[in-house]
């Protein structure tokens, strides 16, 4: 009953909406008149559910561009790379954002490991990786490239690295180097050009008919340096450049800098900071003004020559003031604000580049272990993003590839593929994380040769060590705590071999009876309850 009573109801409001127009239209044509209906409809569904998509007040001056990535981003790379290293060489805030995020991704090195092993390839990879043979310009091994790499990334939103092929009489473990290269050698004139093979070419990178990447146009010299007057560009083929950027959008052929979405929030901050130093000084600084009302009043205080109409006070000075002398002390302005502005500034352009506050400011007064730990996870998840679908896809296995390319020309055989290795989380309670690694080794969730990687070593160097060291310490007969073949982790004595004698106490040189043999007392296992009582 009451639905029949809605129904009425509802068409006598649809009849008062529609106007003259609707109704006369749905009168000639019934078909046209629903669909002019339903468009309506739905706009004003779209307009109801999705305000940033409507245009109003709220709305007014908002740019919202339909550009593709390449068309929205290449008129303004240069300028945000400019903008961006201008920060980062006069802003200490902007220097430890770039610092951090490559300590972080890179630390120590992403470390290589064959596979299947390949004792040759390996040491190869590792007089030649290990050492600054890698590098064109002498200075760097393989794991500072990847650290720098990773800074020119971030800060100019992209890198060059080109394939510098070397003679045999150079020297070289593999003779192959690597020349990283900023993104302003990418000649940028040459920009939407179709060609007549049916590619093209989009801010200086030139496709092929399926838009797969086949050569690159760079100059010869950078285009800020003082030698670029005649600087052509050359046409370089894509496999001989490797081309490291972090992709935001699908089709993306260039990456911006990583400051753009602060670069404002940066310049805001750095000019707040300088006004509120000078404002600071002007609130150190107290003024007096007097008023003389025939002049003849002395000063009140010491008058330099140079400026005779301007008297020193001294601190802690009484004065007496003459008749007609009027003071009126000049109020300096106030700075509270200060310490709330760049904490908030500063946690936004903190999540703006994928970094914790504490690890931009170095600021940890209102940080308890709980927050730090969850801040850093937060911030670690970013991190392996980074690593692991950016800089080691894009960088670390093409140089694999290349380097046992170059050695299997040279002699290398059955040149095996790459597994990386990156540094782990910071430890920030050693004691519970050392112990989850154990208990990640125990559950083979992880192997030890893994777990020394992490650390930064080289498995099979350090349990060759960790082998002598054993030894060692057997020619000597040391048992130590630390001992995991001879004590258990409370310290005490693991259990000897089935069969082994125990000597009896009684020491005295004739026994009246053979003393009976005891067994080997049997010691828990080292399972993980034990550890936590331990």
């Amino acid at each position: 009953m009451a639905r029949s009573n809605t129904l009425p109801v509802r068409w006598q409001v649809d009849q008062l909406r529609r106007s003259w127009l609707d109704r006369a239209i749905g009168f000639l044509s019934p078909q046209a008149g629903l669909r002019r209906i339903r468009a309506r409809t739905a706009a004003e569904i779209l307009i109801r559910h999705y305000e940033g998509a409507a245009s109003g007040r709220r709305t007014q001056g908002w740019n919202r561009s339909l550009a593709d990535a390449n068309a929205a981003m290449g008129p303004s790379l240069s300028a945000l790379r400019a903008a961006a290293r201008d920060l980062v060489r006069n802003n200490g805030h902007a220097e430890s954002a770039i610092t951090t995020i490559c300590d972080h991704v890179v630390g120590w090195g992403i470390v290589a490991k064959t596979k299947p092993k390949n004792e040759r390839a390996a040491k190869l990879w590792e007089e030649w990786a290990g050492t600054t043979a890698c590098d064109a310009d002498g200075r760097q091994d393989f794991a500072g490239l990847q650290h720098l790499v990773m800074r020119t990334v971030v800060e100019s939103g992209e890198v060059l690295v080109r394939r510098r092929l070397r003679q045999l009489d150079d020297g070289l473990p593999i003779p192959l180097q690597l020349q990283v290269l900023e993104p302003d050698f990418i000649d940028t004139t040459k920009v939407d050009q179709r060609l007549p093979n049916g590619g093209s070419i989009v801010q200086g990178i030139e496709r092929d008919a399926i838009g797969r990447r086949v050569a690159y146009w760079l100059f010869r010299e950078h285009p800020g340096a003082s030698l670029s007057m005649l600087n052509a560009s050359v046409r370089v083929p894509a496999e001989s450049v490797l081309h490291i950027y972090r992709q935001d959008r699908a089709g993306q052929l260039r990456g911006a800098s990583w400051f753009a979405p602060v670069l404002l929030k940066f310049k805001d901050f750095d000019d707040f900071d300088d006004a509120t130093l000078m404002k600071q000084k002007v609130a150190a600084c107290l003024s007096v003004v007097t008023t003389d009302v025939d002049g003849t009043a002395p000063p009140i205080g010491t008058v330099d020559p140079a400026e005779p109409t301007i008297d020193s006070l001294e601190p802690g000075g009484i004065l007496n003031l003459a008749p007609g002398r009027n003071v009126e002390v000049v109020q300096p302005p106030s700075v509270r604000e200060y310490p709330d502005y760049i904490r908030t500034t500063l946690r936004a352009i903190a999540t703006g580049l994928g970094v914790s506050y504490e690890d931009l400011t170095g600021d940890y007064t209102a940080t308890n272990f709980s927050s730090a730990r969850m801040s850093r996870l937060r911030h670690w998840a970013r991190i392996e993003d980074w690593r692991w679908r950016m800089l080691i896809p894009q960088f670390c296995d093409p140089v694999w590839g290349w380097a046992m390319e170059v050695a299997g020309i040279f002699g290398l055989r059955d040149a095996p593929a790459a597994a990386w290795t990156a540094p782990p989380l910071p430890m920030i309670d050693p004691s519970n994380e050392g112990l989850a690694y154990k208990r990640n080794i125990r559950a083979g969730i992880m192997t030890l040769p893994e777990a020394i990687r992490e650390r930064g070593h080289n498995p099979e160097e350090m349990l060759a060590e960790y082998a002598a060291a054993n030894k060692m310490l057997d020619d000597l007969g040391i048992v130590l705590d630390s001992d995991a073949r001879k004590t258990s982790d409370a310290g005490l004595t693991q259990a000897r071999p089935t069969g082994t004698v125990i000597p009896s106490p009684d020491v005295s040189d004739e026994p009246t009876s053979a003393p009976t043999p005891k067994p080997a007392p049997q010691m828990p296992e080292d399972d993980d309850e034990e550890d936590d009582a331990a």
